[in-house]
């Protein structure tokens, strides 16, 4: 669920595609569409580097050439969240100042590219008012009205949420939108119309996209526990895309969901050598550990302490994954810290079970459950959210919630950590 959350629009705002309305299209489109020379597929690493290389070739050719230094920008920030490499986002807004230099007014691509800088950096209010002011000069420019989309999303206000969609589907139908129109349906617990929405982007989407929402699709059918027909989808991905690595964090975790732990190590071993992410770490790391193989565990799990301890509380906030591991392994308080910090930038639904989360694991559970409270006052079916709310019910004394809300986990996606739903199992058991 996180993972999906935070597909920011950086991806799919510039592969804008001709697909399926959802609200009924009645408006002319943008003006300035993203030429189709520099779609940016989400997550295919190696499309991805070609594009910033044509990028790249045509600006030392047309050097002022406003709207490639802007879509240059999206390209490395797309970069930095498929390879780690933050580096790259000195290069991104250097690229945003260019275009800005050459073009100071009315330039939408590159208050586009400042929204999604904002964004990766979890500045979401300051994400919605770039998105926001693009818009006001061109109200149909597709990137502009997806990443109002996520923006309206990570601060929690989900009912402007659902109002932007409609607008962005009328104006600007196709994938990008579709996939967040399923993540709304996802939210509020309805997975069999979010199933529908993305099977019918999926008969229109074609390379980079299909890949993307085949993979999206296969996430919710393991979550449904239709395990079988979540390997054929992502069979279909491998065809498309031998190394779609949204693809390969899929089947590790259907891996795990149908209980091949050796195998599901075997996969995050890959992802982790493609994409060095924190987060990562931490799942091949409880992997090892639920097998046994405890050296191999400690070697990806050390070293994300003393990584975690390095962060500043605002920066180790934009790992959720990683404070949550504080809390549950090593310090609670850092993880706590880094919760309080990203409930500060954004007020969604992950933000609220992290803070709920390690507010229990300070001994704050009272207050721990107002927010896991919050976290699943959607009905979103995401078994860590209920987890942790049983959990911290049950820490209260509040038998009969603890029960319903742990049983109802247990029965969502296995894909999760197996440490989570063995701590879940034994607390109801002592429950029962």
């Amino acid at each position: 669920m996180r993972k999906y959350a935070l597909v920011l629009a950086v991806s799919v705002a510039l592969a804008v595609s001709g697909g399926i309305g959802l609200s009924g299209r009645s408006d002319p489109p943008s003006a300035e569409p993203i030429a189709a020379d520099l779609r940016i597929t989400p997550g295919d690493g190696r499309n991805l580097t070609a594009v910033i290389d044509r990028l790249e070739e045509t600006l030392r050719r047309v050097p002022d050439d406003h709207l490639t230094w802007a879509t240059l920008a999206l390209a490395y920030v797309e970069q930095v969240r498929v390879n780690g490499d933050v580096a790259l986002y000195d290069e991104a807004e250097e690229a945003v100042d260019r275009s800005l230099e050459i073009q100071p007014d009315d330039n939408v691509a590159a208050l586009t590219a400042t929204s999604a800088l904002h964004g990766v950096k979890h500045e979401f209010r300051d994400a919605l008012a770039s998105a926001d002011a693009a818009l006001e000069i061109d109200p149909f420019h597709p990137a502009a009205l997806v990443l109002r989309v996520d923006a309206l999303t990570e601060l929690g206000r989900y009912a402007d949420q659902l109002a932007a969609l409609r607008t962005a589907d009328r104006r600007q139908p196709g994938v990008p939108v579709a996939v967040r129109f399923a993540y709304a349906y996802e939210l509020r617990g309805d997975l069999p119309r979010a199933t529908a929405i993305l099977r019918r982007s999926a008969t229109s989407a074609t390379g980079g996209d299909r890949a993307h929402v085949l993979t999206l699709l296969a996430d919710l059918e393991r979550r449904r526990g239709r395990t079988t027909e979540a390997g054929r989808l992502l069979g279909v991905v491998r065809r498309i895309d031998p190394g779609y690595l949204p693809a390969l964090i899929s089947r590790a975790r259907l891996a795990t969901a149908t209980g091949r732990l050796g195998r599901a190590a075997r996969l995050w071993d890959r992802v982790v050598a493609r994409a060095d992410h924190p987060e990562h770490h931490v799942e091949l790391g409880e992997i090892y550990a639920a097998t046994g193989r405890h050296r191999l565990a400690h070697q990806q799990l050390d070293p994300l302490e003393e990584y975690a301890t390095e962060q500043d509380s605002v920066s180790l906030g934009r790992e959720l994954d990683v404070a949550l591991f504080m809390a549950d392994h090593a310090d609670p308080e850092i993880g706590l810290a880094a919760a309080r910090a990203e409930w500060d930038s954004r007020k969604g639904i992950p933000a609220a079970d992290a803070l709920g989360w390690t507010l229990h694991r300070t001994g704050q559970s009272r207050a721990g459950l107002r927010f896991a409270r919050i976290a699943t006052r959607l009905g979103t079916p995401d078994a860590g959210f209920w987890i942790h709310r049983g959990l911290i019910e049950a820490s209260l004394g509040l038998a009969g919630p603890a029960r319903r809300h742990l049983a109802y986990a247990l029965r969502l996606d296995p894909g999760i950590s197996p440490a989570q739903r063995q701590r879940a199992a034994r607390v109801l058991d002592r429950l029962t």
